[in-house]
């Protein structure tokens, strides 16, 4: 005989799952077929609904209860996804100030895997921090996440409260943060070059200053990012542990 109420658990959980698919980092490219979303989120809902599923969870309010608690399934899915996203949000900002530094920032280019437009070197670094989660276990990491946010956050026990807010707003502060601090070793080689330039344009007038900059920040900007390139492995580790901290403290704020 059918328990309805184990089967809005089911549909409840696969609500929170589908919306954190769509708001996380696994499928942001929107190239990615429907159906493999679709299969992934029932796959995850299948194998965490022994886990969450509890014989005393009673649907309150009827359909119209039953509604609200999706509502807030939902809610619950998106604010993971987005904030398990801001990691590599910080590697896009960062990649935006290189290109602004380094003189990029106007030859955007059409991403076709995004829809978008993009700058060179923050793409670049966006498909290198995904190539890195994926060698350091990072999607494992989101799915015991995932299935800990059901603990911290029962199906019936979100609120919006002042201090989920906050930690919100504390993530995204962090994340532009990092980015700038990901960014600084460019930021000052090209600065020292701009320095340099321009006490050479005052020492000699008749030399070119402006023409020679391009190619000088192009240069060293490059060189300098691909001498962090083999440190970028250790910053990442570090940011997907910043990232599953910061995880908890969102899911602890939203109950």
């Amino acid at each position: 005989m059918l328990n309805y109420d184990q089967a809005a658990v089911f549909i409840l959980i696969l609500i929170r799952i589908s919306a954190f698919l769509a708001a996380g980092p696994l499928f942001v490219f929107p190239n990615v077929p429907q159906t493999a979303k679709a299969g992934l989120a029932l796959a995850l809902t299948v194998v965490l609904f022994p886990v969450v599923a509890s014989p005393s969870f009673h649907v309150p309010g009827g359909l119209l209860g039953f509604g609200l608690l999706a509502a807030r399934e939902a809610a619950t899915g998106l604010a993971i996804g987005f904030v398990t996203g801001l990691v590599f949000q910080s590697l896009t900002i960062a990649g935006q100030i290189m290109d602004i530094q380094m003189g990029f920032y106007m030859a955007n280019l059409f991403d076709p895997m995004m829809g978008q437009q993009a700058t060179i070197t923050s793409r670049f670094l966006y498909l290198l921090g995904m190539v890195l989660f994926f060698i350091l276990d990072g999607h494992h990491v989101l799915i015991a996440a995932l299935a800990k946010s059901f603990d911290l956050v029962p199906l019936d026990g979100l609120a919006l409260t002042g201090a989920g807010t906050l930690a919100v707003i504390r993530v995204f502060a962090q994340t532009v943060a990092l980015g700038v601090q990901i960014a600084a070793p460019v930021v000052a080689v090209v600065l020292i070059v701009n320095i340099c330039l321009g006490l050479l344009g005052r020492t000699a007038p008749e030399m070119n200053v402006f023409m020679l900059g391009f190619p000088l920040q192009i240069g060293l900007g490059l060189l300098t990012l691909s001498v962090m390139a083999p440190l970028l492995g250790v910053v990442f580790r570090s940011l997907a542990q910043l990232m599953e901290s910061n995880l908890y403290i969102v899911l602890k704020g939203m109950h």
